[in-house]
């Protein structure tokens, strides 16, 4: 039986699309992306950044959200010419736009209603994958190892998986056990100052940030960040890493903005190698995927730090853009199935679970 996975990740960049089939392994069927328009990732930008919004505004957000999920996914399979018959469940991730784990009244927040989609496309959608995690103590992120150690372990090898999405974690697989965490921005804060500079969504292959200097004031200043020297678990977002954190560092300095490019880049490298470093471990491999693999310039950084074969998730089969959505695939399999999941040592939660709410059309 097939099942669709559909993430928007920290990014926020659209909706990308896998058709997975788990009966004999891990395989994908077909892929899509649907970029969001620039209105609607300009509204989502500043709901993320907590700029004010009515009720009535995020209400709106997320029923248009949920129909672009819909249509999308609708569009996906006409053109694929896959019948929803086929289809037993959809995972849907849903846009995150707040994440406040470690508060008082933990919580976190995915706009994009599954009961629209589900009820649209015709095909019973899980989502709320995250919301027990918080409620039983845990960070309800990273889910992500839990599925890395399916499509990624290999005996006897310590194996580093790391996503670079708008922000960066990773995983742990060693001797069948996981451990992963958020170890800080990948490419949100670098995105967002492209988009600020140039008026591009991203730097492509690290071109304009190879011209640049790393500014070493600046970048231990935002290294002293107590988020980089927190112990796991531990997740993170754009609630903390926007354009408001970083013009903390800049707002009375002289540096050039390519230079700001070059050290926000060398930020994420030292981030994710303190992040590897704080596990203790002779890695073997580092397994990348997400759109950071896309920056050419940045795998040479990490090649070089790690002094270990850095690779992207291509070479073991997966598509490096769409392994997140493969993972929310693979999530409403386990939902349906009614599997528990093992995700303490990861997120902190105080017990296994079942992850996710099913919708029912």
């Amino acid at each position: 039986m097939q099942y669709i996975g559909v993430m928007s990740g920290t990014s926020c960049d659209g909706v990308d699309i896998a058709l997975m089939n788990f009966d004999h392994g891990v395989d994908t069927i077909a892929t899509s992306f649907q970029p969001y328009d620039n209105e609607l990732k300009a509204q989502l930008l500043k709901l993320i950044a907590n700029k004010p919004f009515s009720v009535s505004a995020i209400s709106q957000i997320d029923a248009r959200l949920a129909h672009l999920y819909a249509n999308t996914i609708n569009d996906f399979l006409h053109q694929n010419h896959i019948s929803r018959l086929d289809v037993k469940a959809i995972g849907l991730h849903g846009q995150t736009v707040f994440h406040d784990p470690d508060s008082q009244y933990a919580n976190t927040i995915q706009l994009g209603s599954a009961a629209t989609v589900a009820k649209a496309t015709g095909i019973l959608t899980v989502n709320n994958f995250r919301q027990m995690d918080v409620a039983c103590g845990g960070q309800g992120a990273p889910l992500a190892p839990i599925f890395h150690q399916q499509m990624f372990q290999q005996p006897q090898k310590k194996i580093i998986v790391l996503n670079l999405g708008g922000i960066a974690n990773i995983s742990l697989l060693k001797d069948n056990h996981i451990l992963g965490f958020d170890t800080g921005p990948a490419n949100c804060l670098c995105d967002e100052w492209m988009m600020k500079q140039n008026h591009k969504p991203y730097d492509e292959g690290g071109s304009w940030a190879k011209q640049g200097k790393v500014n070493t004031d600046l970048l231990s200043a935002m290294l002293d960040d107590p988020y980089f020297s927190q112990p796991h678990p531990k997740s993170t977002g754009r609630e903390l890493f926007n354009v408001q954190w970083l013009n903390r560092y800049i707002a009375d300095q002289n540096i050039d903005a390519v230079d700001v490019q070059r050290t926000l880049l060398q930020l994420t490298v030292e981030s994710v190698v303190e992040g590897i470093n704080l596990l203790n471990q002779k890695i073997d491999t580092v397994v990348v995927c997400g759109g950071g693999v896309h920056n050419k310039f940045m795998m040479t950084l990490l090649q070089n730090a790690l002094q270990v074969p850095v690779e992207s998730s291509a070479v073991h089969g997966i598509d490096p853009d769409f392994v997140e959505a493969a993972l929310m695939a693979w999530l409403a399999e386990q939902n349906i199935k009614k599997n528990r999941l093992n995700l303490m040592a990861v997120t902190g939660a105080d017990c296994s679970l079942i992850y996710g709410v099913p919708n029912i059309p």
